[in-house]
């Protein structure tokens, strides 16, 4: 507009909202809290105490509502089930930091266990090309991948990666393009308000409570007298194509109370006060800001490369590690039917298998699968009498496990022994393999019927 109140043209418009943007309310509250509470939950609980290293943006002023559930931790992001591996205990997730760690898979697999499952793929289509009824390559697939790692630590404290220290940086950033207009015009106030909010930001961030509900839960006992450990599953239950198996580590966090809904908080009230007094503040900073006309790109500047930081905090994948929990990969076990899946692990780790029958297979077992998991059982318990060692594994030592397709035929499962362990069988007779057995592949002569490490 003119001096007299005439417009000036669009030109002339375009000009002065470019060189000097009036309204710049509504793009820095482009994000929601619901981002920047992402933002907090992959970076609290860090290797500084207290130090959650989230950049101020306008996005905080909306993030003040997060205690309006009497909690400040955001929902899992994937709906997954945690299974105890002795007791078979199936307990549904509410941590967020086991959804996200889920969520992440992909990122943080070896690319081991992707070579074990292409050459599982190869194989099964292999032995489809010779069997009797062979089947459209389409078809033919990995029914079930669990991979199997082996927790080292799992303090809850997390890692410093680099989108944790990066924070930092662009902190020392924004305060950088706010002092700009003050060396310049002598204008302080972008400098400010900058100050302010990083300062509402990082207070924020270090309330205790957002420790208590990301990962303050019991330890497991581990003294000279008392070694609690717990192996756990981590799975999208019935239907997932992978299931992560994580072997309890010596006093770490216990997984099953981390995955549980409650969590003991230190002083909810402090909390509750603090969060009050933070949203006055961050309102009463806001509205400061709306009503500011003079070298607005700067304060522009400062928000927008806080959203862009808050949203990238929010939604890049991380290890393990940067949670507190360090693993370590171990193995991976695939096959073409999600029950023989099943038997290879609980060959591997009694009770183990067991564990997710009810899961996969709610419904009644055949005779021969209900057979089998008869023998596991008294199998498990044998080689925990004998176990003197302490062995994580059954690899060596342990009875075998039979076969999913009999030896002697179709109907006759009489190779399951009702006590002892299970035999080997010798004569000349034939047998397959079950990985063949499931595709209909021919009969192959052999001299051992029995396989127990297919």
């Amino acid at each position: 507009m003119a001096d007299d109140g005439s417009f000036e043209g669009t030109a002339a418009w375009l000009r002065g909202q470019w060189s000097n943007p009036s309204d710049i309310f509504t793009i820095l509250l482009l994000i929601g809290g619901d981002i920047v509470q992402a933002a907090i939950a992959q970076l609290s609980a860090g290797p500084v105490s207290g130090l959650t290293p989230v950049s101020f943006s306008f996005g905080w002023v909306v993030a003040t509502t997060f205690h309006s559930e009497n909690r400040l931790m955001p929902r899992p992001e994937v709906d997954c089930i945690l299974i105890n591996a002795k007791s078979g205990y199936v307990r549904t997730n509410y941590s967020w930091v086991l959804s996200r760690m889920l969520r992440d898979f992909d990122h943080w697999r070896p690319k081991l266990s992707d070579r074990v499952e292409k050459d599982k793929l190869d194989e099964l289509r292999e032995i489809n090309k010779t069997s009797a009824k062979p089947r459209h390559v389409g078809e033919i697939r990995v029914a079930l991948r669990v991979s199997v790692w082996e927790c080292r630590s799992a303090t809850g404290k997390g890692g410093g990666d680099l989108i944790y220290w990066v924070g930092l940086l662009v902190t020392a950033v924004q305060f950088g393009i706010a002092a700009i207009p003050w060396g310049l015009y002598g204008e302080w106030y972008t400098f400010f308000v900058t100050s302010a909010g990083t300062a509402l930001a990082y207070t924020g961030g270090a309330l205790p409570q957002w420790w208590d509900e990301k990962v303050g839960v019991r330890k497991l006992k581990y003294t000279e007298t008392v070694k609690e450990r717990k192996d756990v599953f981590l799975t999208e239950g019935n239907g997932a194509h992978d299931v992560v198996m994580i072997l309890g580590c010596e006093g770490g966090m216990d997984l099953e109370a981390l995955a549980a809904s409650q969590r003991q908080l230190r002083s909810p009230w402090t909390t509750r006060v603090l969060s009050f007094i933070l949203a006055v503040l961050w309102i009463a900073l806001l509205i400061s800001v709306a009503g500011w006309q003079q070298h607005t790109w700067y304060v522009l500047g400062v928000g927008m490369l806080g959203l862009i930081h808050n949203v990238i905090v929010a939604g890049t994948p991380r290890e393990p590690q940067a949670f507190g929990i360090d693993l370590v990969y171990r193995d991976t076990i695939v096959e073409g039917k999600v029950m023989e899946v099943l038997r290879l692990v609980e060959e591997s780790y009694p009770k183990a298998g067991a564990a997710l029958i009810e899961t996969f297979f709610p419904g009644k077992l055949f005779p021969r699968e209900q057979m089998m998991w008869d023998y596991a059982e008294r199998r498990a318990d044998a080689w925990k009498e004998d176990d003197t060692r302490g062995e994580r594994t059954a690899q060596v030592g342990a009875w075998p496990m039979p076969p999913l397709s009999s030896p002697l035929g179709k109907k006759d499962d009489r190779d399951i022994p009702e006590a002892g362990p299970y035999q080997y069988h010798t004569g000349p007779m034939t047998w397959k393999s079950d990985t063949q057995a499931a595709l209909g592949a021919f009969d192959q002569p052999t001299d051992r019927i029995v396989k127990t490490n297919p």
